[in-house]
């Protein structure tokens, strides 16, 4: 057993001499590890049923910021002790079990590994318990060890799960989802509207997209024209939720659980009143994304209005065409 890469690569380290206690193998640990990749340096991390401490002094090799390691065994503890000796870095070792560390205190980790004994029920108790005492940083990843003879059930909805399968362990690599919340009157939504939806996606795994009330302007569809154009717009998209509002942005995005707001802003004529908005949804708890089309930096809802009052729906996603001709044919016009 040795440490795979960074300052103290090569080095040995003593493993358990008690059978019950099975160290992650040094194939398993290079694959965790390549997987995580940048994700170490820096990182705050805690080692949890840590054993023979292997993983936590892999992240102090690799450049972690601090570890902290646990373990409710007196004999692992003092194990763990000795493989740190010459290993430089900040850390702490507790003797204590993952329940009495996951509820003391206030720390967030980036890095949360949990590798109980194999069948023993406690891995995905603690996985929950990271998760739902706030323990897993913004961004973090809690890094799972079991036996490939019991899958993974996770009931969770506000994770995202990659697994991987090694022979008789599989791993789970979970974090919490991320929602971008993309805001606007979007009376029509346009060409433009879109881009800045496609780039959420990219940056989220999920997104939401509400149809606000702007009570200073006068639009030309209603807010239920509205959030019809957009479903039929994203129609095609499974991680997109729209819905309709009459609320403040930062009351949406508490209500769906946004992790922050995301805004298209055009060029210099948007930029003063999205600041402004910005350090309003900022001081509410919410931070804001801009986004700038490239694409349809020109295209505007005002642009794409005139056009539709001339029978010209080209600004619109083409699969909201069908459906903006269908809403004009009823209102008799243009």
């Amino acid at each position: 057993m040795r440490i795979v890469a960074g300052r103290y690569r090569g080095r040995k380290l003593t493993p358990p001499s008690d059978d019950s206690v099975r160290p992650t193998t040094d194939r398993i640990k290079e694959t965790v590890f390549n997987i995580l990749q940048w994700n170490v340096e820096g990182a705050r991390v805690l080692d949890l049923f840590a054993g023979s401490g292997a993983l936590g002094i892999e992240c102090l090799s690799r450049g972690a910021a601090e570890v902290v390691f646990a373990d409710k065994s007196p004999a692992s503890v003092a194990l763990i002790r000795q493989n740190l000796k010459g290993i430089e870095g900040s850390y702490r070792v507790l003797t204590a079990d993952f329940t009495g560390v996951l509820r003391s205190g206030e720390d967030k980790f980036d890095l949360i590994f949990i590798d109980p004994p194999y069948k023993s029920g406690l891995g995905e108790l603690a996985v929950d318990a990271a998760f739902d005492l706030g323990r897993v940083a913004e961004g973090g990843t809690v890094v799972y060890e079991h036996s490939s003879e019991l899958p993974f059930k996770c009931a969770r909805e506000d994770v995202k799960v990659r697994t991987k399968v090694m022979g008789s362990v599989t791993v789970e690599f979970i974090r919490k989802k991320t929602t971008g919340l993309v805001t606007g009157t979007f009376d029509p939504v346009t060409k433009g509207h879109m881009e800045v939806i496609e780039e959420a996606l990219r940056l989220f795994d999920e997104v939401v997209v509400a149809v606000l009330v702007n009570p200073e302007k006068k639009c030309m569809f209603t807010p239920e024209e509205r959030l019809a154009l957009l479903n039929a717009a994203l129609s095609d998209n499974t991680r997109v939720k729209t819905l309709y509002s009459e609320d403040y942005a930062v009351d949406v995005a508490r209500r769906v659980g946004a992790d922050k707001l995301v805004r298209g802003v055009r060029g210099e004529g948007d930029e003063a009143y999205e600041n402004a908005m910005a350090e309003y949804n900022r001081a509410h708890g919410f931070d804001t994304v801009f986004v700038t089309p490239e694409r349809y930096a020109d295209v505007s809802s005002t642009r794409a209005r005139e056009l539709i009052s001339k029978g010209d729906f080209r600004l619109l996603p083409e699969n909201a065409i069908i459906t903006a001709e269908e809403i004009i044919r009823r209102k008799g016009k243009p």
